[in-house]
């Protein structure tokens, strides 16, 4: 058995350390304590019960069947028992159908796409692997796959260090298994606590706090959706296309069969983002000019008519000159005529 050990910034001077714990049933559990200052014995998980204790704990809610929720924390590579697969598949529905309820009643003037976007949101593969992460989910689940552990890890490291709500994307793909684990503990929530969803929400939420509202998702709008959307208002197709070049992604936008952007990033998903981001300035640009273009056009213009303005004045300057020069030099002539005469 392997619980997924965390790795940490080690500005935030914390550490894994892997112990061995041997049992008759398996030769090696692999098992890892979190070192603090605060506490230097640090957090050792032995086995599934003290897993569930600390499920149970962070829930705020005790199991009455705890099979389910040990099968909640079973990874398919741990074949010895029964996995989660069967619980994500009933997390995964109750709730959506839980967001989309909650989202119903916060917006109820709102129009069915934008709560659509708002439900997608919420029950993103993005948004549950940082429910998974930012409440210590992902240390308890028990599995056979060192590759799905180095992933985790170094994913617990970028969500460290985020200073704000990711919407979309993020600086690595969320590995899928931790939105898995958030979904199985939910469907064993739900089938323990008999199947009622009302009660349901009210152990779940504090889990999936803070929700992304409608003033976050304005704020970080699905490029990708909102190309689409913008193309088709203006009757024309969209076309993302992705490749590989050495390890990079690469993903291109092609509208109406003309290449329009592209992006690149370490994993598709976020290449895919970056290109409908570009894509999405460009065309905005096309078909609404930016407002700074437009100021800093007028600025210019108005330099313009200000340094004509400057030379029209000077001109009329020099023209005043020469007429007092004139007029300085007739009455200078006068006088001399004058003094000649007498």
């Amino acid at each position: 058995m392997t619980a997924m050990s965390n790795r940490i910034p080690k500005s935030k001077k914390r550490k894994t350390s892997p112990y061995l714990h041997q049992t008759q049933s398996e030769k090696i559990i692999h098992t890892y304590t979190l070192l603090e200052e605060s506490q230097p014995s640090g957090q050792l998980i032995t086995d599934m019960e003290d897993s569930i204790a600390a499920i149970e704990s962070i829930l705020r809610y005790n199991f009455n069947n705890k099979r389910l929720l040990e099968a909640a924390l079973t990874h398919p590579s741990y074949t010895e028992s029964t996995s989660y697969q069967h619980l994500e598949f009933v997390g995964d529905f109750v709730l959506g159908f839980a967001i989309s309820n909650f989202v119903d009643l916060a917006y109820p003037s709102l129009d069915p796409g934008q709560l659509s976007l708002l439900r997608a949101a919420n029950i993103s593969t993005e948004k549950l692997a940082r429910v998974a992460v930012r409440n210590g989910l992902y240390k308890y689940v028990r599995h056979r796959d060192t590759v799905l552990s180095d992933k985790v890890g170094k994913f617990v490291n970028v969500v460290e260090e985020e200073e704000y709500m990711v919407v979309h994307g993020g600086q690595m793909k969320a590995p899928k298994v931790l939105a898995d684990i958030v979904e199985s503990i939910i469907g064993a929530v739900f089938i323990d606590c008999g199947r009622d969803i009302q009660r349901l929400w009210l152990i779940i939420r504090h889990l999936l706090e803070p929700l992304v509202m409608l003033n976050v998702l304005e704020k970080q709008p699905q490029p990708i959706t909102m190309l689409f959307e913008a193309c088709q208002k203006e009757g024309k197709t969209v076309d993302i296309r992705h490749w590989r070049k050495g390890e990079r992604n690469i993903a291109s936008v092609f509208i109406d069969g003309r290449f329009f952007a592209t992006g690149s990033s370490d994993n598709k998903e976020n290449a895919k983002l970056q290109a409908a981001e570009v894509a999405l300035s460009k065309l905005t640009r096309l078909i609404n000019p930016n407002e700074g273009e437009v100021e800093g056009n007028k600025k210019k213009l108005h330099e313009v008519c200000k340094k004509k303005r400057r030379q029209k004045a000077s001109k009329r300057y020099e023209l005043l000159i020469c007429f007092f020069i004139c007029i300085i030099i007739f009455v200078c002539e006068i006088g001399v005529g004058y003094i000649v005469t007498r």
